[in-house]
């Protein structure tokens, strides 16, 4: 709170600029294998965060894994745990350009979708709730 006066630059948006909330669910962004630097603390950070977004299990919309982040799929240590992050996601999308680019094989399956970096881009304007791990 301020004591500012209130001017008429403060805008409200139309209701129909607004964004869907989907009930407050969440879209988490993967950017990276590992979380703030490629050390073993930064595979550490972000091992334990995969754990904690699996415990919002229903509140999770979408899940995106983009750049260096695909290569969690293949990786011993998180595989599962991606995995499992996933397949508990109402959507999860994977970057074909991504996959590529590292060379990892996987495939679209259950609820995770294999597509261009230009859909993912379009689901992460369109994400209320966004979380990114970089």
């Amino acid at each position: 709170m301020n004591n500012w006066e209130k001017s008429n630059l403060e805008l409200t948006p139309a209701p129909e600029m607004t964004l869907p909330d989907e009930n407050g669910k969440l879209s988490v962004l993967i950017k990276h294998d590992y979380y703030s630097s490629d050390t073993e603390n930064g595979r550490l950070l972000l091992g334990s965060f995969l754990d904690s977004l699996t415990e919002c299990g229903d509140s999770l919309l979408n899940v995106f894994l983009v750049d260096s982040a695909v290569r969690l799929l293949e990786d011993p240590y998180f595989s599962a745990k991606i995995l499992k992050l996933l397949t508990l996601s109402r959507y999860s999308y994977v970057c074909e350009e991504s996959l590529a680019a590292f060379d990892v094989e996987f495939d679209s399956h259950d609820n995770v979708t294999v597509c261009p970096a230009a859909d993912i881009s379009m689901q992460i304007i369109q994400s209320a709730h966004l979380i990114t791990l970089s």
